[in-house]
């Protein structure tokens, strides 16, 4: 295979041409078509997406700042949860746990 274009695909659940890296994607020709037609759209997606590149490993630092991110996530789930329940006993945190392990949780 062809390392420096191995990212590019077509996705047989939707017919189109996709990146795997950048995610774009593009509709080949309507069928039927003349092979020379397809081959010339399959060339233009890949001079287009040839160049992508999968984002470099991150950093330690770049990782603690994500990981602070989802500190920040957290506090703002148990001060919102808090603030909604008027309290600060202890029931309130019980509950604060149950709410926070929920996987189907609503966005607000």
């Amino acid at each position: 295979m062809n390392e420096d274009i191995d990212h590019l695909v077509i996705d047989t659940k939707t017919g189109k041409f996709k990146c795997e890296i950048c995610g774009e994607e593009d509709s080949p020709p309507i069928m039927p078509v003349p092979i020379d037609t397809l081959i010339e759209a399959m060339d233009h997606f890949t001079s287009q997406h040839r160049a992508c590149k999968p984002p470099a490993e991150a950093v330690m630092s770049e990782y603690i700042r994500g990981f602070n991110s989802g500190f920040e996530f957290v506090l703002h789930e148990v001060e919102n949860y808090i603030t909604k329940a008027n309290s600060h006993d202890a029931m309130v945190l019980v509950q604060l746990l149950s709410h926070l392990k929920m996987e189907d949780k609503p966005n607000e």
